[in-house]
């Protein structure tokens, strides 16, 4: 069966992939040529899977080839701020699994990857060294570590071992504290044979959809919207499974923290799910209404052909999850819903429809800091001061020499405040500071002792030491490299022990603080000096990469430099 399988495998990801992926440095007449084409394919089918990548942009992200260091495929969403890392392997034959030494050369990519090491990498790589760097120093990024390959078996014990040690050393936060930052996927012939047979359309679904407090948009398309009843969506699922999300075929990885707060809710205070969760969009050929209801807006029946739910795939695969035993549950859940026809509507209308509704930015946790009467009033006080102080998310705003963001903000307090683990915590997740604006690390920085002069001057020489920094990356005769990393990764330490070294923290909170006062230069080289010095004794072979995002290894260099 396997051989079936592979074949089967072979056939949709060359449909998918083979005239996207580049194969410009392979020999058409080389024997192995289909083997490393459809390797390549593999690695794009992962990226389109867990990435959230379309075709093209899953194929663009193939690296593999001469010196690729163990990687095949490196792809960065800034939207859902997520990397994927991919080694794949193609087994003709379909049996075993990847040895054991391609995984240790997968792990050693990846800590050269994480270490900015792009000189162990080949062109095709450093092509993306720019992104690549964006992913690695941008706030709250998540990283897939993907295995993909076409063997029957799982990879061995010893195999799984290095990968486990590689997560573990990349999550380790210090302090005992492990965090969900870093996840291994490996994807063998079962898996990715489900995932193309679920992602296929096959036989068009029709369902008969029973909405209560129901209403009807008429132009320019027509839809209908209400709420369904939890148990009615559970039946869905059970009955269909992933063909319901036929025109979104990457639903083989969900957000585990969004579906356990949906099972959360159903299991806690199911009356309550409409008002917590966003819905289910729903696409479909036609939608006709049935004469159950009458004219009457209460309830109503609706038969939906050749349907497709293009977003709230978490809702309805986390509601399908449940055991029917508890059906009871369910059917006190309900779920907002909308039904849009294509009827009439124009080729292009339904993968529009699809498309945008998986773009939307969702709230975040930081959104709600707008609302926050310390915000409030640090906007007032620095607007007085002629300063625009833009707390509110937005793509729009640039900062200037008058103007900064409460990310900027937040990087500067947590630098200044002579605690490594809000240095730390603004390097590795940024988000986790307004996850509770109630308590540390968010009142930590933001509360009324805070005043929105010393926010000002906090930010003004954290652009001084970020400068330095810049210029010192800029004199270096490579951007690669263990100094590379150095400068790159550790940006929020230097910053914190030039801060401590100056004790800013006191002078900044003054009205007249003149920055020029501050001979920030000087102890800037002094920092960098000397915690270069404390990490090549006491810390040569740690990725750089985590070094700076470990609490407990953080405190110690601190600790020795100042």
């Amino acid at each position: 069966m396997s051989i079936i399988h592979v074949n089967q495998i072979a056939n949709k990801i060359e449909q998918l992939f083979q005239s996207k992926v580049d194969v410009s440095d392979l020999n058409p007449s080389d024997q192995e040529y289909r083997t490393k084409v459809l390797t390549r394919c593999l690695a794009a089918y992962a990226v389109y899977c867990i990435g959230g990548a379309n075709e093209v942009e899953a194929a663009n992200s193939v690296i593999d080839g001469a010196n690729d260091n163990g990687i095949d495929a490196i792809y960065y969403s800034p939207a859902n701020k997520r990397m994927i890392l991919v080694q794949s392997k193609w087994s003709k034959k379909g049996v075993g699994e990847p040895e054991s030494g391609d995984m240790r050369k997968f792990k050693d990519g990846v800590f050269d990857l994480l270490g900015l090491d792009f000189s162990r990498f080949n062109d095709k790589t450093r092509n993306m060294q720019a992104l690549i760097e964006t992913a690695l120093t941008a706030y709250d990024t998540k990283f897939d570590i993907v295995l993909i390959h076409t063997g029957n078996q799982l990879i061995s014990t010893h195999s799984q071992r290095v990968m486990n040690d590689l997560v573990a050393e990349l999550n380790d936060a210090g302090d005992g504290v492990s965090e969900d930052v870093v996840t291994f996927h490996q994807l063998n012939q079962a898996k990715v044979h489900a995932s193309l047979a679920g992602g296929m359309e096959g036989e068009p679904i029709d369902l008969e959809i029973g909405l209560s407090q129901w209403g009807k948009v008429e132009e320019p398309h027509t839809a209908f919207f209400g709420m369904v009843s939890g148990d009615e969506v559970f039946n869905w699922y059970k009955s269909k499974g992933k063909r319901l999300f036929s025109k979104n075929i990457r639903q083989m990885l969900g957000s585990t923290d969004v579906n356990d707060e949906i099972s959360t809710t159903i299991e806690k205070t199911p009356e309550k799910f409409w008002y917590f969760n966003n819905g289910v969009t729903l696409v479909a050929d036609s939608i006709k209404k049935s004469m159950v209801g009458g004219n009457g807006r209460d309830i109503g029946s609706f038969r939906a052909a050749n349907i497709s739910i293009v977003n709230g795939a978490q809702t309805v695969s986390t509601v399908g999850g449940f055991d029917e035993s508890e059906l009871s549950k369910l059917e006190k859940v309900k779920i907002p819903i909308k039904l849009i026809s294509l009827e009439n509507a124009g080729d292009d209308f339904g993968a529009n429809v699809t498309k945008t509704n998986n773009r939307q930015n969702r709230i975040e946790n930081r959104d709600f800091v707008s609302l926050d009467e310390q915000q409030l009033r640090l906007r007032t006080e620095l607007a007085i001061e002629g300063i625009e102080y833009n707390i509110v998310r937005s793509e729009s705003f640039k900062s200037s020499v008058k103007s900064f963001d409460l990310s900027e903000a937040t990087i500067a307090l947590a630098c200044a405040s002579n605690q490594v683990s809000l240095a730390v915590q603004a390097k590795r997740e940024i988000g986790k500071f307004y996850e509770n604006l109630s308590k540390a690390p968010y009142k930590s920085i933001f509360n009324p002792n805070v005043t929105g002069v010393y926010v000002s001057n906090v930010v003004k020489s954290l652009r001084v030491v970020e400068q330095f920094l810049n210029n010192k990356i800029d004199s270096l005769t490579k951007k690669s490299g263990r100094e590379y990393g150095f400068l790159v990764h550790g940006n929020r330490m230097i910053a914190l022990l030039v801060f401590s070294d100056l004790n800013l923290s006191k002078v900044a909170n003054d009205y007249e603080f003149d920055l020029n006062s501050l001979d920030i230069e000087e102890a800037f080289e002094k920092i960098v000096e000397t915690l270069s010095n404390q990490i090549d004794e006491h810390y040569p072979d740690k990725i750089l990469g985590t070094l700076f995002k470990n609490a407990t290894i953080c405190k110690d260099l601190y600790r020795r430099c100042i």
